[in-house]
C-alpha cells in the first residue's frame, strides 16, 4: 500500500519536538520507511513567523526531483499585508503550487465572507483544496458554517481528534466538501465506522511530519477494519482526486 501525505512540515522549526526529525533528509528516511510515497509539504517558518518568506523557503525544498507537493499558507488581503487573491494564484500557478492552509485563530480574522470571501472564491474557482487544523486553526463548532460559507471549496480538516464525532458526523452528512484528516482520529473502531456511513470518500491520510508520528497514523489505516480498496481510498486515492481537479 503507498501512502500520500496530506500533511507535512519542512524546514527548522522554532520550537521542535525532541527526537523528531528535522532535516528534509531525515523526514525523507522516515517516510521511506513508512511506505509514504509523496507528501503535501508546507514550511515552518511560514506558520511560526512569517508567511510569505516561508512559503518561498518551501521553493527550494519542494519541486521536480522531490515526492513533495508544494502548499502555501494563506490569508485574506487587508490592507494590503498579503497578496491580492489574484497575485496569490497568480504565483501559485507560476510555482506549482496545489494547495492552501490558513491560520484564521493564528491570523487573528473570521471565516465569515465579509473577510475571506474572495480568497475562498478564487480557490473554489481553481478547485484548490483548503487546509485547516481543528481546534488550532478552527473550532469544531465553526466547521458546519464553514462548510455552508464556501460550498464550493473543498475543505480538509486536519488533526481531528477522539471527541468529535457528534460533529463531524452532520457535518460530513450535510456538507459534500468536508474532508477529515486521519492522523490522532484514534475513535476505537472509527475508521470503520465512517466508513460504514458512507464516508470513506472523505477521509484524507495525514501524518503531521515531524511532530506527528508517521509510523502511528500509516498503521491507523493499515489496522482499520475496512477492506483494501476502502483503504487504498483513505492512503492515496482520495486526495489525488482532489489534486487532479486542480485548474490553476
Amino acid at each position: 500500500m503507498k501512502f500520500l501525505d496530506a500533511r507535512i512540515q519542512l524546514g527548522r522549526s522554532c520550537m521542535p519536538h525532541e527526537g523528531a526529525p528535522n532535516t528534509t533528509e531525515e523526514i525523507l528516511e522516515v517516510m521511506q520507511r513508512c511506505d509514504i510515497e509523496r507528501a503535501i509539504a508546507s514550511h515552518a517558518i511560514a506558520k511560526e513567523s512569517n508567511m510569505q518568506a516561508g512559503n518561498e523557503a518551501l521553493l527550494a525544498l519542494t519541486g521536480e526531483g522531490t515526492p513533495f507537493l508544494r502548499q502555501w499558507y494563506a490569508m485574506p488581503s487587508a490592507l494590503g499585508e498579503f497578496f491580492s487573491p489574484e497575485e496569490l494564484f497568480r504565483q501559485m500557478k507560476q510555482h506549482d503550487v496545489t494547495s492552501l492552509r490558513l491560520m484564521p485563530k493564528k491570523c487573528g480574522h473570521p471565516i465569515r465572507p465579509y473577510v475571506l470571501g474572495k480568497l475562498m472564491a478564487a480557490a473554489a474557482d481553481c478547485h484548490v483544496p483548503v487546509f485547516m487544523n481543528l481546534h488550532e486553526d478552527i473550532a469544531p463548532d465553526e466547521l458546519y458554517d464553514l462548510c455552508k460559507y464556501y460550498p464550493d471549496v473543498d475543505l480538509v480538516i486536519c488533526r481531528v481528534d477522539y471527541r468529535q464525532n457528534r460533529v463531524i458526523g452532520p457535518v460530513l452528512e450535510q456538507c459534500p466538501n468536508l474532508y477529515i484528516g486521519t492522523s490522532i482520529y484514534v475513535v476505537h473502531s472509527g475508521l470503520k465506522l465512517l466508513s460504514d456511513h458512507g464516508y470513506t470518500d472523505r477521509l484524507i491520510f495525514e501524518s503531521g511530519l515531524p511532530n506527528g508520528s508517521a509510523t502511528a497514523a500509516v498503521s491507523l489505516i493499515r489496522y482499520a477494519e475496512i477492506s483494501e480498496e476502502e483503504k487504498e481510498l483513505i492512503a492515496h486515492g482520495n486526495m489525488e482526486r482532489l489534486l487532479s481537479n486542480v485548474r490553476l
